[in-house]
């Protein structure tokens, strides 16, 4: 596809026509030069600490949902981490005192959980201080229905007696879940995994088969004014390796929407539907559901758009997804969240997956080109929420929003996915990002616990290999057959480092490792293995297998990286 500056401007000046089509604020903050400047509100409030141990009993089922054909093998995921935060539900837990730190549950004991779902109650025995610790649950004897179950999930610590003059007691938690036990159907189905927060899906082509994990790699495309009048972009994008569709619109063509379904399905693409322009209006919304729900290759239903830039009703995307799951239930439902700190918990209530759109690259983070007004946290517009215009930027935006869900207590339950910039030179942005620098952007999102990808917007940078397009033919395949074995395993470990500002990810799955690096800042760094949590690597050459890079190399002890530099590597030390 021809990507030229003209397009790009079109594209970023209907981003700032859009973005404040409804609303003389943005992110809740005055922007214009004639406004005063009026402290926004809506900060996420962090948990206070605690002196004393917590537990945070929190449990599952382990896919969302479960069908008829499942209910034999289902199961349910159980955390008991002790913590010091008054997170949401945690409790004072009284511990051995001979229990030592708490990083562990050497010492602890175990902790027995009842779970009790309509006239099904399964009892276990769970270690304390563990998580992802799987309960089987058979729950055939259930009806299936469209209402989700309400599920009790109960406790009991047993402290043992440490003398005669302090005998063994017991302590009791509670907490809850809802389990979504569907009737089969050979119609389109998405589960969500709640160990890891991976979608499983059926081949997109609609001839049925096994679920399957998946990690969504697609684009944002205008339908009306681009995709409605050129199909093959559909074409292009299965060739580049996407596989996933998310036209942007109206759809007011509706002829053509259903060849855009019927093409997405031939080439085996899902398609994500998107009801930003009505919301709001549940009637809309019913009908919609109505009428796709059925699709073979439906991914999931869109339904807020930067609600916290637009400041739209903080209950509004809750309304349509209470309605959607009543009429559906077997797709999940996104929402987008365009600030960085704007009323956060209400808006992610209507959500399974929350997206961010940060855009940093070629903004000026201080000072709008487009309101000609400075940009601060209380005040200003300048094309990315309290940035810095830097890829750290990604960094903190996926693992800000990770940590306030678990804070929320929806760590299970709710995930989250990444929008890589793929425009710019227009409006707030003087350049479009590399090709480079756009890899690095889904590299630190999945090292930060991202389970999706859709870049904004097609048609996008093309032609040599420095280009957008050009390094997404390299990259899609060795993220589906590299990454995203890993980052899907619910038994594979995890851990992220930072060193002199180079981010890594590193996942082991009991045999293999896989280290996801990107340099975030503009400089040169050079990472010894160590301190990328590969210190046990004694011999590089045989240990180490180099998947790809860019700016970027090893020796015998570590990593060399140039400004941006970016890699993918597996590694079997001994």
């Amino acid at each position: 596809m021809n990507y030229n500056k003209s397009f790009a401007a079109l594209v970023a000046a209907g981003l700032v026509r859009g973005s404040l089509a409804q609303t003389v604020t943005w992110c809740g903050k005055n922007f214009m030069a004639n406004q005063s400047v009026v402290p926004p509100g809506g900060q996420f409030v962090l948990p206070t600490q605690s002196v004393e141990p917590l537990l945070s009993f929190r449990c599952a089922p382990v896919f969302r949902p479960y069908l008829q054909e499942d209910a034999k093998g289902a199961a349910f995921v159980v955390d008991t981490p002790i913590v010091y935060d008054w997170i949401t539900g945690a409790e004072p837990i009284l511990l051995p005192s001979t229990s030592g730190s708490s990083s562990g549950s050497t010492g602890l004991g175990s902790i027995s959980v009842t779970i009790s779902v309509g006239s099904v109650k399964t009892t276990a025995n769970v270690p304390l201080n563990a998580t992802n610790v799987q309960i089987p649950v058979d729950i055939s004897k259930l009806q299936a229905q469209k209402t989700a179950y309400n599920v009790s999930c109960s406790a009991t610590y047993t402290v043992p007696s440490s003398s005669k003059f302090q005998p063994a007691y017991d302590q009791k938690f509670k907490t809850s879940a809802s389990l979504l036990y569907l009737p089969d159907t050979n119609a389109s189905v998405t589960k969500t995994d709640l160990r890891t927060g991976a979608l499983w899906v059926r081949p997109a082509n609609g001839k049925g088969g096994a679920f399957t994990p998946f990690v969504p790699q697609g684009f944002y495309i205008n339908f009306d004014q681009y995709l409605a009048k050129n199909l093959t972009m559909i074409d292009q994008l299965k060739a580049d390796g996407f596989n996933t569709l998310h036209p942007i619109p109206p759809y007011d063509n509706l002829t053509i929407f259903q060849e855009v379904i019927n093409k997405t399905v031939s080439a085996g693409m899902y398609i994500v539907y998107d009801m930003r322009s009505n919301y709001k209006n549940l009637t809309a919304v019913a009908q919609q559901v109505k009428t796709y729900a059925s699709i073979p290759n439906l991914l999931n239903w869109e339904t807020a758009h930067e609600p916290d830039g637009n400041s739209d009703p903080q209950n509004a995307a809750r309304s349509t997804y209470d309605l959607i799951y009543q009429m559906d239930g077997y797709h999940p439902i996104s929402i987008v969240l365009n600030c960085e700190d704007y009323n956060f918990s209400p808006y992610v209530k209507g959500a399974d997956i929350v997206i961010h759109d940060a855009y940093p690259i070629g903004i000026n983070a201080t000072y709008s080109p487009v309101w000609h007004t400075v940009c601060t946290p209380d005040f200003g517009h300048c094309g990315c929420d309290n940035c810095q215009g830097t890829l750290s930027d990604i960094k903190s935006r996926v693992q800000t929003y990770k940590e306030r869900l678990n804070i929320m207590g929806f760590d299970r339950t709710k995930s989250v996915w990444t929008t890589p910039q793929a425009f710019g030179s227009g409006a707030y942005w003087n350049t479009t990002p590399t090709g480079q620098q756009w890899a690095a952007i889904g590299f630190t999102s999945f090292s930060h616990g991202a389970l999706g990808s859709k870049s904004y917007q097609y048609t996008t940078t093309t032609g040599n290999t420095t280009t957008i397009e050009r390094t997404a033919t390299n990259l899609t395949v060795l993220i589906k057959d590299i990454v995203q074995p890993f980052i899907v395993d619910p038994n594979a470990t995890f851990a992220s480092y930072d060193y002199q500002g180079v981010d890594a990810g590193l996942w082991h799955n009991g045999t293999t490792y896989l280290l996801l690096v990107a340099n975030l800042v503009n400089a040169n760094v050079y990472a010894p293995w160590k301190d990328v949590g590969l210190g046990s690597i004694t011999n590089a050459t045989t240990q180490l297998q180099h998947i790809f890079s860019a700016s970027q190399n090893t020796n015998a002890t570590g990593l060399n990286f140039l400004p941006g530099g970016i890699g993918i590597y597996t590694a079997t030390p001994p």
